[in-house]
This record gives structure tokens, sequence and C-alpha cells, in this order.
């Protein structure tokens, strides 16, 4: 997203207390709502992006996903008075993929329906107005049957688990000083002086094109990555002038090796200066490469720009190259945040469609009160090419898990046997909860996820 990625992650105000609003209905939303949006969503997050308008609210919302509430009754005191009441509730969400395992320790991407832009009016929290519209949107999409998966970003972490939801990655941050030594191997660093870098501004149709471009070969080979929409590839980037104020435009990196795009880094340095000495801040917004050789020649450009000090890099891994090329956690200033948050809307077609470490047979009894559909006994065969079948049985569990157990684990970061622990359920055949565990991890941690 542009300027404000923080202000548009999935989000809302906490748990339910007091009583549940009488049937609130959801209603669809057009572009004649803009105003209203934006309403809505400058009083939820008390954020203001200068220069923007309502109508700029095209290029970061997707409103065939776009539900919401309406306030009922007449105008309160001191509001005016309006053609349409004032909306209290709204979500949207726009059409992605995640990076998951695929069979015999390959990856595969999956459509992700990617939860955003959800607030609450401050009158109306503690109402059950949340609950009302996650029902709304997961329901929604199982009746689409476009993804069998949902993803979000949660502002407070203690908000979405009671959904079904599970944080499935972590959002390692690195920060590295100006200069910084990378020690890759050998035969690495040889292959990186060959990759071609050069510089762009952000956004122009061919700059956004290229990124694009790199941004979907990289995710294919990138555990946990997430991507955008085709159709929102330019619209994402867009930069408000005002808003910016005396920063510099967003930069990008584009790498190239034997002519075809294999990495980039969205970017924009904030210029510092302390006693006299230049102590500027490269903040790398995205950096994905599809190889070693490409990940080390766009870092050696980024530890390399005059008048700065650090770098921040955002959405890496515990696993990352570059964390121990730079000298591991102590010397990179690492940062870990939860990332993305996933969840199982059509759990048989969801745990066929990403692979597995192992062959397995088990008996998995879902707990699922939010998608009723998913509940029950599910038997998970996975055969010895990591390809699996899910189909509903009446035999015995072998184990008994909330979904959100399953969303936690489905990128491949997360073992089972330490979910368990945290989200609940229970073994019921010596064993089960080691081999799920083992056959749904990954070789390596996955990746942070972009904001969205």
């Amino acid at each position: 997203m542009p300027c404000a990625a923080n202000r548009w992650h999935a989000r809302s105000g906490g748990r339910q207390t007091g009583p549940v609003s009488d049937d609130p209905t959801m209603t669809d939303l057009t572009p004649q709502d803009y105003p209203r949006i934006q309403e809505l969503e400058d009083l939820v997050w008390f954020e203001t992006v200068p220069g923007q308008v309502p109508d700029d609210l095209r290029d970061h919302l997707d409103l065939r996903h776009a539900r919401a509430i309406e306030r009922s009754g007449d105008p309160l005191p001191g509001e005016a008075a309006g053609d349409r009441p004032p909306l209290i509730g709204i979500y949207s969400a726009y059409d992605m993929a995640v990076t998951v395992p695929g069979p015999s320790g390959s990856l595969t991407r999956v459509p992700m329906d990617g939860l955003t832009w959800v607030g609450i009016h401050p009158d109306h929290r503690r109402r059950g107005l949340l609950t009302r519209m996650m029902k709304d949107h997961l329901h929604r999409v199982h009746d689409r049957g476009e993804c069998a998966v949902a993803g979000l970003h949660a502002s407070e972490a203690g908000i979405y688990g009671r959904f079904g939801y599970g944080c499935a990655t972590l959002d390692v941050a690195l920060t590295l000083g100006r200069g910084t030594q990378l020690r890759a191997p050998a035969a690495v660093a040889v292959a990186a002086d060959d990759v071609q870098v050069h510089l762009v501004t952000l956004p122009t149709p061919e700059g956004t094109t290229a990124l694009h471009e790199a941004h979907l070969a990289s995710a294919a080979s990138t555990l946990g990555a997430v991507t955008r929409p085709d159709a929102m590839a330019t619209s994402w980037w867009r930069d408000y002038p005002k808003a910016r104020g005396s920063k510099e435009p967003r930069r990008l990196l584009l790498a190239r090796r034997d002519g075809h795009l294999t990495g980039y880094a969205a970017f924009r340095r904030e210029s510092k200066w302390q006693d006299e000495m230049p102590q500027g801040t490269v903040q790398v917004a995205e950096l994905g490469a599809s190889d070693s050789p490409t990940l080390l020649a766009l870092a050696r450009r980024l530890v390399n720009f005059d008048l700065t000090g650090k770098v921040v890099l955002w959405n890496r891994s515990v696993d990352d190259p570059l964390l121990w090329w730079a000298g591991g956690p102590r010397p990179s200033g690492v940062k870990v945040h939860d990332s993305l948050w996933l969840r199982l809307v059509d759990l048989p077609r969801a745990l066929t469609e990403r692979g597995y470490a192992q062959a397995c047979d088990l008996v998995v009894e879902v707990e699922d009160e939010v998608c009723p559909w998913n509940a029950g006994r599910w038997r998970l065969t996975v055969g010895e090419d990591g390809t699996a079948s899910c189909t509903a049985t009446q035999d015995e569990p072998d184990l008994t898990v909330p979904v959100a157990v399953l969303g936690a684990a489905y990128a491949g970061g997360r073992p089972v046997a330490a979910l368990l622990p945290a989200l609940g359920g229970t073994e019921h055949t010596p064993g089960a909860v080691r081999r799920l565990s083992r056959t749904m991890l990954a070789d390596t941690a996955p990746y942070g996820a972009i904001g969205f």
C-alpha cells in the first residue's frame, strides 16, 4: 500500500462485552459511498492523509469485497443531516495469494482472501458488530469459492484468534549499519558480481510494472510471501506529495540476472544529521529476491547509500541468509513481530492445496464455531510424495484441535506440537500430535508478509 500502509491493515476495537446490536444489517458499497467511508476511517484511526480526497479511495479499496453497517435512526445532536446515514462498521478484502509448503519440499502458491479495512465507530464498539462483520466476511468467502484460505495483519494480536485465525508467520525486522560487511559463501558472492542493479523512482508505469513482475517472481520461491492483486499493482504505490512532505519519493532497486528480473527493493531514505555527520535511514518496505546472488546484490546497494547511517529491512525471516551474512541477530538489531494470520475457510480444500513433509494418516477433529461447515472429523491422508487427501469421516479422532491451530501451522513455520499448549487441543492417540506437527512443518521458517 502507499504511504499510510499501517492504517489499512485489518483492525478493529476490542472484545465484545456489551449487548449485541439488534440484527445489524450488512450493506454493499459503491463509489458514491467514498465520503462516508473516508469519514468512518478518519474517525476510527484518527489519521489523515494530506492531499487525499474521498475519490482517491478507489486506488486502495476493492468495492467488490467491501461491506458496511449503517447506523439506524435520526441524526444525533450536533450531527449534520444527510441523504444517507453514517457508517458505523466496515471491512474489505483483496484477492491475494500466499506461498506455502508444496509436495516433496517444493513451494506452492494458493489463493488467499486478504482481509483489510476493518473498523468500528467508537460509539458502537463492544456491541457485537465485529462478530457480525467477521461472520459475514468468512461466509461470503466460503460461498464465493474462490479461495480456501483467508489472511490478515492484526493491529492488535488479541482480536482475531477468537474468529479462527492463527498467527502463521513472523515479521523479522533487521537494522544494518551503513557499510555492513555481508559475508556470503564465495560462490554466492561471485555470482552477485554479475547481477545488474539499477535505481528508479516510484510510481511510474514502467517502474511499477517491473516491480510487480519481480514481486511475483520472488514470491514463488519465498515461503510465506503474499502477493498483491494484479489489478492494484500500479495504484498500490501511489504517493501523495502533501503527505510525503519533505521526505523523498519512494525509490526502487531492480535486479537482473541473465536478462531476467530476479529481485527488487522498494525503499525511502529519511535524512538526518547529528553533530554535522550524516545519519540518514534507509527504510526498506519490501525486499524480494528469487535467488541468493540477487539478494546479496540488492543488500550491498542498500547498505552503501551516501549520507545514511543505517538500513531497516522489514518482512524478513529468522532463516534469512541476509541475517547471517551480516553476522547474526546481535549486530543486526533484530526485532520480531507477528505478521500474517491465516484462517482455513474451506478446510478440506485448504489442507489438500498445500504439500507435506512426510506421509501420515490421521483423523483430526476440528472445532469451528464461526465456520460450522469445517467442524467435525476429517481424515488427512498424506502419501510419500507429500500430496494429501482430506475427507469427512465418523472414525474416532486421533486428536482434537481448534481451527486456529491449523491456520497457524498452515505456512509451515509453527509446529502443531507447540501450538496446542497455547491455543488448546487434545491428543487422543499417542504420537498423533508429533506426526501431524512434523508432516506440516516446512524446511525453513517463512518470511513476513507484505502490508495490506
